[in-house]
């Protein structure tokens, strides 16, 4: 049986229910609570860092699927009891067709481009998804050819979930080239992350996670974005 999705954003149920479907393609366990004048987001179980990043990853979507219809949303993050201590609220900050930019991440997001056949060379890629990051306040540090490095610019929760919204914004970017990114698949202790990174990161930057070009991106970003 089909559960009716009620009217938000000014969108009808049917387009809310196809924002939804596209959006938890990535985290299927993030909750959603739809009201007439937001959307809220909701961790599949308690709050931690693994269930905020994946609720991060779900959030990047929604705004990108929004903005497909038009709409410019305005995000509040762990709004407190207002929203039931959701992760994240989304209302309506107006309206506004959506620019190419955005057109082509919606379509890597739809089609799931994760797979290249050359390998990019750093010149081709590098500036692209470190702006990529930069737009969801992340900055993004190549620690080697391969291997990324996601930093925010502070930590606790807010910062977990920004980071999961600027590893999904940036493995879209790279999908747009036909590069496949995703997180490293082996466990990362992010402590001693922190430590070897310091001498070139200084204090102001905080490594969330690793990423790797041509990662497999089936698997729950929060699971390999796991650290102490």
């Amino acid at each position: 049986m089909t559960i009716a999705v009620p009217d938000s954003l000014g969108l009808a149920g049917e387009d809310v229910r196809g924002v939804l479907a596209l959006a938890r393609a990535s985290a299927p366990g993030v909750r959603f609570e739809v009201r007439p004048e937001q959307i809220e987001l909701h961790t599949a179980g308690p709050h931690s860092r693994d269930t905020r990043i994946a609720c991060g990853v779900v959030l990047l979507n929604v705004r990108l699927a929004l903005q497909g219809h038009g709409i410019r949303p305005l995000v509040t993050l762990l709004p407190g009891q207002s929203a039931n201590d959701a992760a994240a609220a989304v209302r309506l900050g107006g309206y506004q067709e959506p620019d190419p930019d955005v057109l082509a991440l919606l379509h890597a997001l739809r089609t799931n481009r994760r797979t290249w056949t050359t390998y990019p060379e750093l010149s081709c890629w590098r500036g692209l998804l470190s702006r990529a990051a930069e737009v969801e306040r992340a900055w993004l540090h190549v620690k080697d050819g391969a291997e990324l490095v996601l930093c925010t610019f502070n930590q606790g929760a807010a910062a977990e979930i920004r980071a999961g919204q600027a590893m999904q914004r940036v493995a879209l970017t790279a999908g747009t080239m036909g590069i496949a990114v995703g997180p490293a698949l082996d466990p990362i202790s992010l402590s001693a992350l922190r430590a070897d990174l310091r001498p070139c990161l200084g204090n102001t930057l905080v490594p969330q996670m690793v990423l790797r070009l041509g990662a497999g991106m089936n698997t729950c970003p929060s699971r390999a974005a796991r650290g102490s």
